[in-house]
C-alpha cells in the first residue's frame, strides 16, 4: 500500500489549482449538462494523483471501491477503516451541492455572474453563493 502523509493538505492545494473558474468557464461545452461528466471533471481536476484515502493516504485500487470513489459515493478504507467520499479532505469537501451546481458556481465566476443571479439558477441562497466566491478568493 502507498502511504500518502498530509493527504488533507495535499489535496486541497492540488485541487483548488487545477479546478479554477477560468478553467471551468473555458471548458463548458453542451455536454456539462450531464451530471457524469461535471462529476468525472471536477474530480479528475481534484485527484490528478488517483484515488487515495484521506486518512492514512492509501492508494484505492479494489474496483469496487474505485467505482464507488469515482462515482462520488461513500466508501471505506481497506486499509484504515476510515468512511469517506472523493470530496472528504478537498476544498470542496462539506458542500453539500450536487456537482452539476458545483460546476456551474465555478462557471457563473470565471464569467462574472451576479451573486444573486447565479444563487438562483441554483437554487441556492446568495450567502451561500458569496461565502464560496470568499474561499476561492481566499485561495489564490
Amino acid at each position: 500500500m502507498e502511504h500518502r502523509e498530509n493527504t488533507d493538505q495535499r489535496n486541497t492545494a492540488a485541487g483548488m489549482e487545477a479546478f479554477t473558474p477560468a478553467e471551468a468557464a473555458h471548458a463548458f461545452d453542451p455536454e456539462f449538462l450531464d451530471l457524469d461528466v461535471c462529476r468525472g471533471w471536477i474530480l479528475n481536476r481534484i485527484h490528478k494523483d488517483g484515488a487515495f484515502c484521506p486518512g492514512c493516504g492509501s492508494s484505492i485500487q479494489d474496483e469496487q471501491r474505485l467505482t464507488r470513489f469515482w462515482s462520488g459515493k461513500r466508501l471505506s478504507c481497506p486499509a484504515c477503516g476510515k468512511k469517506f467520499t472523493s470530496l472528504t479532505g478537498t476544498f470542496l469537501s462539506g458542500s453539500h451541492m450536487e456537482f452539476r451546481a458545483l460546476y456551474f458556481l465555478f462557471l457563473s465566476f470565471g464569467q462574472e455572474m451576479g451573486t444573486t443571479d447565479t444563487a438562483k439558477r441554483i437554487g441556492c441562497d446568495p450567502a451561500t453563493v458569496r461565502n464560496w466566491r470568499k474561499k476561492i478568493e481566499g485561495m489564490k
